[in-house]
């Protein structure tokens, strides 16, 4: 099938854009042709290019035919509505608080709503129109988001994930744990954004944030702590994930109030199995390829007339896209595997010379004193 997603910017890291690319590179692994269209692009738009997704950065670089739209602002379902009226539009709603981000109300655009939280599907229902809603979890790619190690048995790094996490809500976290031994990272806005946040999840032993980057903090077999301006709730908790999930891992899920002292106390209640845990329920709920299976579904339910059969120049594209994905995943690996021998042939030659340098200072000791050193040593 031909499908174009569309998001009125394709620039900044942030979750619909997350669940966007996504979206897109599952569906291309499936054989069908999607195509990013976005106004303003920008390093997102770079990474879905370098991951093989093309990306249409004005209307007149869009395909000629479509046979499903999914659209996450109402400008652009209204826009790709006029452009293909007779193309099924499914409409995936992100946040209730952006009105750029509602589904239009204006009858016979949007085929159907997909949800991703129950907080999100309760805004959608209250609005005027009588579309089908859909609810599905977020998605999450598994395969790219996986443990790279262990958290310590006592956290020593935590990471501040997000772009909401800013001036008295991060100097409370900030001062709360900082006063207990834990470093205190900040990836996101106002600070750095990062593509690929996998390197500095894999060096924290907690990460702090919410809704997609709790979830990306899950797969990666991390501990997650739901904490921003907006809300918080805590740990996340095989026995608490249900409603932290309905609530879209806002913060809102839960009747806590977290001052400095429920902090502290939290901190406290630290277990690095929680990160195994996490792993799990992203397994059993969060995969990226039963999200787009489900995805896939809807779309041949709303456009039934089969698709043209894939002719063989786009086929031969497509493998070889993929190919160059699991070429350039390698190379990231063989990068980061030279870079760890290189710290380790270097940690290696600093115990070689405190060793030798031991060895002399010892040597220069009486006899009585370097018995009573190797009794210490022993």
């Amino acid at each position: 099938m031909e499908i174009v997603l569309a998001n009125d910017a394709f620039a900044g890291v942030g979750g619909s854009e997350t669940y966007l690319l996504t979206v897109a590179e599952h569906l291309q692994r499936l054989g069908h042709e999607p195509t990013i269209y976005a106004r303003i692009c920008g390093p997102m738009a770079d990474l879905a290019i370098a991951r093989g997704v093309p990306v249409a950065r004005q209307s007149s670089c869009l395909p000629s035919s479509c046979d499903v739209v999914v659209a996450q602002d109402g400008a652009m379902a209204y826009e790709l509505g006029e452009r293909w009226p007779e193309a099924p539009q499914v409409f995936v709603a992100h946040s209730p608080i952006f009105d750029l981000q509602l589904p239009p109300v204006f009858p016979g655009v949007a085929s159907a709503i997909v949800v991703l939280s129950d907080r999100v599907e309760q805004r959608i229902r209250a609005m005027a129109g009588s579309q089908e809603i859909v609810r599905l979890r977020q998605p999450i790619d598994a395969e790219r988001l996986f443990p790279r190690g262990a958290p310590r048995s006592r956290p020593q790094r935590a990471l501040l994930l997000g772009n909401y996490l800013q001036a008295d809500v991060r100097r409370v976290i900030s001062d709360a744990w900082k006063s207990m031994g834990v470093e205190i990272v900040q990836v996101g806005q106002p600070t750095t954004e990062l593509l690929d946040p996998e390197s500095e999840i894999a060096a924290a032993d907690i990460v702090v944030g919410k809704g997609r980057a709790v979830l990306d903090a899950m797969a990666c077999g991390r501990p997650a702590y739901i904490y921003d301006m907006f809300g918080a709730d805590g740990w996340v908790t095989p026995e608490h994930y249900h409603l932290q999930e309905a609530d879209g891992f806002a913060g809102l899920a839960l009747p806590v109030v977290l001052d400095e002292q429920k902090l502290r106390r939290d901190l406290n209640d630290y277990d690095p199995l929680m990160g195994q845990a996490n792993r799990k329920l992203i397994l059993m709920h969060h995969l990226a390829s039963t999200h787009v299976h489900e995805l896939v579904g809807l779309f041949r339910r709303l456009a039934p007339r089969a698709p043209a059969p894939t002719l063989p120049h786009r086929e031969f594209a497509r493998l070889i896209r993929l190919r160059w994905g699991a070429d350039a995943e390698l190379i990231k690996l063989r990068l980061a595997l030279a870079s760890m021998s290189e710290k380790i042939n270097a940690l290696t030659t600093e115990l070689e010379v405190n060793h030798e340098r031991s060895g002399t200072e010892d040597a220069g000791l009486p006899a009585h004193a370097r018995q009573t050193a190797n009794l210490k040593e022993h």
